[in-house]
C-alpha cells in the first residue's frame, strides 16, 4: 500500500533544501538562546528592572504568578502568530525576538531570588551552570533521538495533550494550597522532555522549508522551559 507524502513538508524536500531548513533553524535556536542569556544578564544587573518584576511575581502570592502567567501565555500566543504567520521573515523574527524577551522577564525574578538566598557565585556556579549544561546534553539527545532513528514520535501527541492539562491543574493546586514539590518538578521536567521528542519530530517531518523562524520558536521554547525545571531541580540540591 503507497504511504501518502506531503509534498510541501521539509521531509519531502530535496536534500539541499532540508540541509537549509535546519542549518537556519538551529542557527536562530543558538541565536535566541544567545540573545536569552544577554537580555536576562541585563536584567539582574539592572535593579530598577529586576526589583519590581520580582515584586511583581513574588509580593502577590498565588494571584500574582497566575496574572503572569496569564500574561506570558498571551505574549506566547503573539509571537507564535506573527513567527508563523507573519508575511515577511522580519515580522517572523520579531515573533521570535518577543518570545525571547519574554523569557528572559520571566526567568529573571527566580535567578533574583536565588543570588539573594545562595549569592551571586554560588547561584551561577552551583545552580544555573550545572542547570545549562544539563539541558545542553538532555535537548542535544533528545534531538539527536529524532535525526538519527526513523521512530514515529506522532503517538507522543496524545501524551502531551492531555498531560498539559494534568499539570496545569495540579500546579493550580500546588501553587493554592502547597508548594511546588521535588516529584512535580520530575515529572514535568519528563513531560517537558517528551514535548521535545514530539516537537522536534514535527520540525522534522511536517514544518514546510519556509517555516525555520516559526521552527527555531517551538524548539527554543522548549529548552527553555526544560531549562527553567532543572534550575528548580539544582536550587532544591543546592537546599
Amino acid at each position: 500500500m503507497n504511504t501518502y507524502t506531503n509534498p510541501f513538508v521539509v521531509a519531502a524536500a530535496a536534500p539541499a533544501t532540508r540541509a537549509d531548513f535546519y542549518r537556519k533553524t538551529y542557527l536562530l535556536v543558538a541565536v535566541a538562546c544567545a540573545v536569552f542569556g544577554l537580555l536576562l544578564a541585563g536584567i539582574l544587573a539592572t535593579p530598577a528592572i529586576v526589583n519590581p518584576l520580582t515584586g511583581l511575581f513574588f509580593g502577590n502570592g498565588s494571584i500574582g504568578w497566575l496574572l503572569v502567567l496569564a500574561a506570558f501565555w498571551g505574549i506566547s500566543m503573539l509571537a507564535n502568530r506573527l513567527a508563523f504567520g507573519g508575511v515577511s521573515t522580519g515580522t517572523q523574527l520579531a515573533g521570535l525576538g518577543v518570545y525571547v524577551l519574554a523569557e528572559a522577564l520571566l526567568f529573571s525574578p527566580m535567578l533574583n531570588i536565588l543570588m539573594y538566598q545562595f549569592g551571586q557565585e554560588a547561584t551561577l556556579s552551583e545552580i544555573v551552570a550545572p542547570a545549562a549544561l544539563s539541558t545542553l546534553l538532555l535537548a542535544g539527545g533528545l534531538t539527536a533521538t529524532v535525526f538519527m532513528t526513523k521512530t514515529d514520535f506522532s503517538f507522543l501527541r496524545a501524551f502531551i495533550s492531555i498531560g498539559f492539562f494534568v499539570a496545569l491543574g495540579a500546579m493550580l493546586l500546588l501553587m493554592f494550597f502547597g508548594g511546588i514539590g521535588t516529584w512535580f518538578v520530575i515529572a514535568m521536567t519528563v513531560f517537558i522532555a517528551a514535548v521535545i521528542l514530539y516537537q522536534t519530530w514535527m520540525v522534522k517531518t511536517q514544518f514546510r522549508p519556509d517555516q525555520h523562524v516559526g521552527a527555531a520558536l517551538i524548539i527554543f521554547a522548549g529548552i527553555a522551559t526544560l531549562f527553567w525545571y532543572l534550575i528548580m531541580i539544582f536550587a532544591e540540591r543546592r537546599e
